[in-house]
């Protein structure tokens, strides 16, 4: 089956990448990302895990049917061969925040495979703004914590804890309605969903709230967000005991000038349940192609301290630096370094360090 998948990806790269034109008629359209890496890991530190190297590689098609202006329905598959370094590294944090092989089946422990997102998407027109309404499976991150430079798996940083992937900090492909008001430099955003458990058959239930204002100035466009989102009937890791999850988060972006931009993506939580980290402090810089001639290149450089709780005390620190090298408007090629290291209150520490090289494409 794993041989199967690999051919099935390799087919529709080739595939994809001949293609030129997406928009199958006026309100139908067919998008998506393809990726692949090879990933390889060097530890040091007291573990028992062994450097490794290994493969992924997914695949997520999208469609749009836009009904009306105001009207759409949209759908996303994911499928994937292999897992990366995910399977088989002893980081508390995974390597790669991509939905890969085991990601895409039986999804959130739901007993679906493959449909990631499925919903309808009505916009109102109201004086002076715009309400829009997504009900049915969606994931909280496309509406909650959005960065410019630390947002996207496929196309900035790899680490889950800079990239924002789904699942990372807000679940992803459940049941759930989203609702966002955009008025002038102003989107208010919130989200409930009703999420599986891949630890228990007792689903949860998620909320998040948002207020964005994007500011536009000599130096740039600035994006400063503050969120606040919450779990309740969340079963920790072990399926032991029932919590609840309150986390505040601040999440700028901004620009200075043409060449460099910066973020800033520091987070709490609000309770003393006991979970991993009870805070996140990230950080890092986007430095733009055009210093060097290669205008569409870029280069990302960025710093995570995640701080643990009172019962596990897991500390984890993040620097990861990629080079980001577009060949054209479909494909470009990643060249990413991390080094990991996860502090324990009663264990020896692990460390080392992630190489990869990610291709995507943007169909």
């Amino acid at each position: 089956m794993k041989s199967f998948k690999t051919y099935f990806v390799l087919f529709a790269f080739l595939s994809v990448s001949t293609v030129n034109a997406y928009e199958l008629n006026e309100k139908l359209s067919l998008n998506g990302i393809l990726a692949g890496t090879i990933q390889c890991q060097e530890l040091s530190g007291d573990t028992v895990a062994e450097n490794a190297c290994e493969t992924a590689a997914p695949i997520q098609p999208e469609l749009t049917y836009r009904a009306t202006w105001h009207d759409r329905l949209f759908l996303k598959l994911g499928f994937a061969a292999g897992h990366g370094l995910n399977d088989v590294s002893p980081f508390n944090i995974a390597p790669w925040g991509a939905d890969l092989e085991e990601d895409v089946e039986n999804i959130n422990g739901s007993g679906r495979d493959y449909i990631l997102e499925a919903w309808y998407a009505r916009t109102f027109d109201l004086d002076n703004s715009r309400l829009a309404i997504t009900l049915g499976i969606i994931d909280a991150s496309s509406y909650l914590d959005q960065n410019a430079y630390a947002n996207d798996e496929y196309r900035q940083f790899m680490n889950p804890a800079l990239s924002n992937a789904p699942n990372a900090f807000f679940p992803a492909y459940d049941p759930g309605i989203a609702a966002e008001w955009f008025f002038e430099n102003w989107i208010f955003s919130a989200v409930y969903m009703d999420v599986h458990q891949v630890t228990s058959s007792d689903k949860y239930s998620f909320y998040g709230v948002q207020a964005a204002y994007r500011l536009e100035t000599t130096l740039g466009t600035g994006n400063y967000r503050i969120v606040v989102n919450g779990d309740r009937n969340f079963i920790d890791q072990a399926g032991e005991s029932k919590q609840k999850n309150d986390i505040l988060i601040i999440s700028l972006d901004q620009q200075f000038g043409d060449e460099i931009a910066a973020f800033v993506r520091i987070g709490w939580r609000l309770d003393d349940q006991p979970i991993d980290y009870s805070a996140i402090y990230s950080s890092g810089i986007d430095i733009g192609g055009i210093s060097w001639n290669r205008l569409p290149d870029n280069i990302g450089l960025g710093l995570v301290y995640l701080e643990g709780d009172d019962r596990r005390m897991i500390n984890t620190r993040i620097a990861e630096a990629y080079y980001r090298m577009v060949i054209n408007t479909y494909l470009a090629f990643t060249f990413d370094l991390q080094y990991m290291q996860d502090e324990y209150a009663q264990s020896a520490e692990t460390k080392g360090m992630i190489y990869s090289l990610r291709a995507t494409l943007n169909y």
